[in-house]
């Protein structure tokens, strides 16, 4: 049962040793420790290309991560004796450099407070040695249709190892070295800005129609600029479908300024087998924005209500409440004729 334990043992210790990959076990008491080296990596995280982004966009941001690490001293500890230890002295001088090199970068992008959606999981930026600039990390994301204008504050987090101290032992003559390094993990957050342009955005905020089966009529809406930036020669657009159509399909708003409302009039056409109800119509907006370049703005929903055609006549459109309507009257006047009469005779008497 003793022997059996012992085997587990050996094995555990096996399977541990295996998955530490290529970057040796930690050892932290050196013996024949000749050097020394202060110093790390030094991370810089920063976008490469613009970082200007509309709202309800969905794009990519680039992020680049370069490594800046210096030395800062270099101290000698114990003194070699013998050519052997020389020559391993030597080799361990050159290994101490490296404290400077990040190993296994790994950046994560997250969005903190900003009104911005990440959808990329964390990407792996290698191996950067001092002075080296990673490949661009691709993150896509998505701009909230509801932002403001304004800058934003995205956050990279970044995790990575590098050499902290380094051992060798052996013989240098025949090449049978070990190596020994110490490795310490880093988790570091970084800043970057990106900018939501300012830009006008619109919605409807009220809507009137005097629509029929069977007849033409208005349907009206009231369109605000709720952005932040002027839309200049505005016009609005309807998309309609059956049973609503229109040769007339389109209003000039004008320069709408900010908080600026407009109302627009379309004449519409109604099928005569359209149903009474609420009928969705689309709406865009196309303007001019301040750099001069002409834009659509998103759709937007609006209700175009058919009424029934008995409820649109009233009482002047129903033939039998407007006879009713003329025979009531009329019987008030013929009371009130009748009245006036007898009072005449009463007083000429």
């Amino acid at each position: 049962m003793s022997k059996l334990i012992v085997m587990v043992f050996l094995i555990s210790i096996l399977l541990v040793q295996s998955s530490a990959g290529n970057i040796p076990p930690n050892i932290w008491t050196f013996t024949d420790d000749y050097f020394t080296a202060y110093g790390s990596p030094e991370m810089v995280v920063s976008i490469a290309g613009s970082p200007e982004y509309d709202r309800d966009e969905t794009s990519t941001i680039l992020v680049r991560v370069m490594n800046q690490g210096k030395i800062t001293g270099f101290e000698s500890e114990d003194k070699p004796v013998g050519s052997n230890e020389i020559a391993l002295s030597k080799i361990e001088q050159q290994l101490e450099y490296d404290i400077t090199t990040a190993v296994g970068v790994v950046a994560c992008l997250s969005a903190e407070d900003a009104p911005v959606d990440i959808k990329t999981p964390p990407q792996s930026a290698g191996t950067l040695v001092s002075g080296q600039v990673s490949s661009p990390l691709v993150f896509e994301i998505k701009i909230w249709d509801s932002a403001p204008a304004g800058k934003y504050t995205l956050e990279v987090n970044l995790t990575y190892q590098f050499q902290k101290d380094v051992q060798v032992d052996g013989n240098a003559s025949n090449n049978q070295i070990d190596y020994n390094m110490l490795y310490q993990h880093v988790n570091e957050t970084h800043e970057i800005f990106i900018i939501i342009k300012e830009q006008a955005d619109f919605e409807a905020t009220e809507v009137t129609s005097d629509l029929l089966p069977g007849k033409p009529g208005i349907l009206s809406i009231t369109f605000q600029n709720t952005g932040e930036e002027t839309a200049s020669r505005a016009s609005a657009r309807l998309r309609l479908s059956d049973p609503l159509s229109s040769t007339d399909y389109t209003a000039f708003l004008g320069d709408m300024e900010p908080s600026d409302q407009v109302q627009a009039r379309f004449n519409i056409d109604v099928d005569p087998d359209a149903i009474p109800k609420a009928y969705s119509v689309k709406a865009e907006i196309e303007y001019e924005d301040a750099e001069g370049q002409m834009r659509i703005s998103d759709i937007i929903y609006v209700p175009a209500q058919v009424r029934d055609q008995e409820e649109g006549m009233g009482i002047f459109g129903n033939p039998l409440l407007l006879g009713a309507g003329l025979i009531v009257i009329a019987a008030l006047i013929f009371i009130y004729m009748k009245r006036r009469e007898g009072g005449s005779s009463s007083g000429s008497e």
